[in-house]
């Protein structure tokens, strides 16, 4: 259900961008996480934290941290926990705002990604947090710009190859180029028919006049 949620992040990007955001960091929340582990973790605890979930984690994680940064909720929604009751000696009736809870329509996102990352601590806690620091890294450009700047080519999302555009365009001009090339060829040659119609007239009609 997460990963369906991230859909919006390849319609907001378009897919060579998409495409080599998850290229691009996918060596680094695929090593950082183990090595974090092996280096850091494993000898503070006396090798009791040992263990890591399988499953690109950290990678959906640099992803939402995209989708909590760029993606605007639409609506929010209360749950109160309480109902309503009217403030006592009052004259007129008003009632108190009961207690509850503000979501918004990114919440049940939110959520399912909670789950992940608590779902088998706390190896799963470490891959999000690795996931979301990297995607926040991302973001606010701490990584090299090269890098940040690579994109997938286009033939291989199944866009358009570079200059296909321009190639069809230059086609389409000279297409019409030359249908209006022929279109004012003919205009010329009816022209000229009218012209040398005309002046036979006139000389037939100039032999009649001279008769009589």
């Amino acid at each position: 259900m997460t990963v369906y949620h991230m859909r919006v992040i390849e319609r907001l990007w378009g897919s060579s961008k998409f495409a080599s955001f998850l290229l691009t960091l996918f060596p680094a929340t695929t090593l950082l996480p183990p090595l974090l582990l092996a280096l850091v973790l494993r000898p503070l605890s006396l090798n009791a934290l040992n263990y890591l979930p399988a499953g690109p984690t950290p990678l959906l994680f640099a992803l939402l941290a995209q989708y909590h940064a760029t993606i605007p909720h639409i609506y929010k929604y209360r749950i109160a926990t309480s109902s309503p009751s009217s403030r006592p000696g009052s004259t007129s009736h008003t009632t108190t705002t009961p207690a509850g809870l503000t979501f918004t329509d990114k919440s049940l996102t939110y959520l399912l990604a909670s789950q992940l990352a608590l779902s088998q601590l706390p190896g799963s806690l470490l891959a999000a947090s690795v996931g979301w620091g990297v995607g926040i890294a991302w973001r606010n450009e701490i990584l090299p710009q090269k890098l940040m700047g690579w994109r997938v080519p286009g033939w291989i999302v199944g866009g358009k190859r570079e200059g296909e555009g321009f190639e069809g365009l230059r086609r389409r001009l000279e297409g019409e180029g030359r249908a209006s090339g022929v279109e004012g060829s003919g205009t010329e040659r009816d022209e000229g028919g009218a012209r040398q119609r005309r002046g036979m007239g006139r000389a037939i009609l100039d032999q009649f006049r001279g008769a009589f």
